[in-house]
């Protein structure tokens, strides 16, 4: 009995760390017998040194590599702080690498994204050797002060970035499910010029974490590539928002009132206006309503308006309070509370929040709760 179960305890053991679980690394490095090289891991935003393997006689060494099936990472191997290969591995990979002692004349078999890697990385190379040299010519042409050179090698640059641009898009677009995508969306040409650093090239890193998503739910390269959307999204909200903000002045409202009836803070443009965030379960905001009543019976007549955002999640109740205190001005509410796309658009963080708008659409004062200060302000305004 006790001898079945040392079996199954075995059989276990092999199954738990079995080749899913690691990656085989054969490397020849000729005429580098008896040195050391060193074995390097990508961790999403640093390399940190794995082992250092001794070469035999041959200048040949095995390497076991821990790393799942489902989780790719990102490997280097490096000889007297040079590089001399990259690799991707995943669990399951049995890899020989060759190379000289420089980088030069490499081989890799065995793994699929490492051969890509490698057919990428001698790409990139290619592409900034070319670019590097006509920014060169580019440089020297402006300090000549010979325009005509200047104009052709402008156009010479920017068509060369366009091309290997468009190669990279393809190459996402036809390998989707390829973790090199992960190597593609990063390149940094320069110090100063990322190859997809528009803000519309959100879609592609979107499109890479979606696929990749599918294949490998647990990498942490995938989970960072998911944070990298979001924050491009959020920053391409915003971008279109301050291009609709030089457009109308201000950014735009769209938000329905207690009878669901939507209204536009765009439709104020050219009336003096003021936009006020608040909720209705804080009775001191409520008592400040009847200051605001008073001042709006005195300046609408010569064409003040009001624009009142409830930061409310429970509509119901601030309809009631909008119809006891009989509210005469355009009264809105999402109902997402804190997380209403209007208190973000205007970096509203606490309440209540006021802005005084001009004719123009100008903000020509803010936040002011006192009624007489608030009195003499709208005074200024003109009508």
């Amino acid at each position: 009995m006790k001898k079945s179960f040392l079996l199954v305890m075995a059989a276990l053991s092999i199954v738990s760390c079995g080749p899913k679980d690691s990656a085989v690394v054969n490397v020849e490095v000729p005429g580098a017998a008896g040195k050391e090289i060193v074995l390097s891991k990508l961790q999403v935003n640093q390399i940190k040194v794995v082992d250092t393997l001794k070469l035999d006689s041959k200048g040949a060494v095995k390497y076991n590599v821990s790393v799942a099936e489902d989780m790719p990472d990102f490997y280097y191997l490096s000889y007297n702080r040079k590089r001399l290969a990259s690799m991707l591995l995943k669990g399951g990979d049995k890899v020989n690498v060759s190379v000289d002692t420089l980088g030069g004349d490499l081989k890799i078999e065995g793994s699929e994204e490492s051969v890509k890697l490698a057919e990428i990385e001698a790409k990139v190379h290619q592409f900034t050797a070319k670019f590097d040299s006509l920014s060169y010519e580019l440089v020297s042409a402006v300090e000549a002060n010979e325009s005509e050179k200047v104009d052709k090698l402008q156009h010479e640059l920017g068509r060369h970035f366009i091309a290997y641009k468009r190669a990279a898009v393809a190459d996402i677009m036809k390998n989707p499910y390829s973790f090199t995508n992960v190597t593609l969306l990063y390149q940094q040409l320069n110090e100063n010029l990322p190859l997809f650093g528009d803000m519309t090239d959100v879609a592609y890193f979107k499109r890479v974490a979606d696929s990749l998503q599918t294949v490998y739910p647990n990498s942490v390269y995938v989970r960072s590539l998911k944070d990298e959307v979001a924050k491009k999204e959020n920053m391409l909200a915003l971008s279109n928002r301050l291009k609709a903000a030089e457009e109308l002045a201000y950014p735009e409202l769209s938000l329905p009132d207690t009878k669901s009836e939507v209204h536009k803070l765009s439709s104020l443009l050219g009336k003096p206006f003021i936009l006020i965030f608040w909720t209705s379960t804080v009775a001191q905001q409520k008592m400040f309503n009847h200051d605001l009543k008073e001042l709006y019976k005195k300046y609408n007549p010569k064409g003040l308006e009001i624009y009142q955002v409830s930061a409310d999640v429970d509509k119901a109740s601030w309809a009631t309070i909008v119809k006891e205190q009989e509210l005469p001005w355009i009264n809105v509410c999402d109902g997402f509370g804190a997380q209403s796309t209007a208190l973000h658009t205007y970096g509203v963080s606490t309440l209540p929040a006021m802005f005084i708008f001009d004719k123009a659409g100008t903000i020509v004062a803010k936040n002011i709760f006192d009624k007489a200060a608030l009195d003499r302000e709208l005074a200024k305004l003109s009508y």
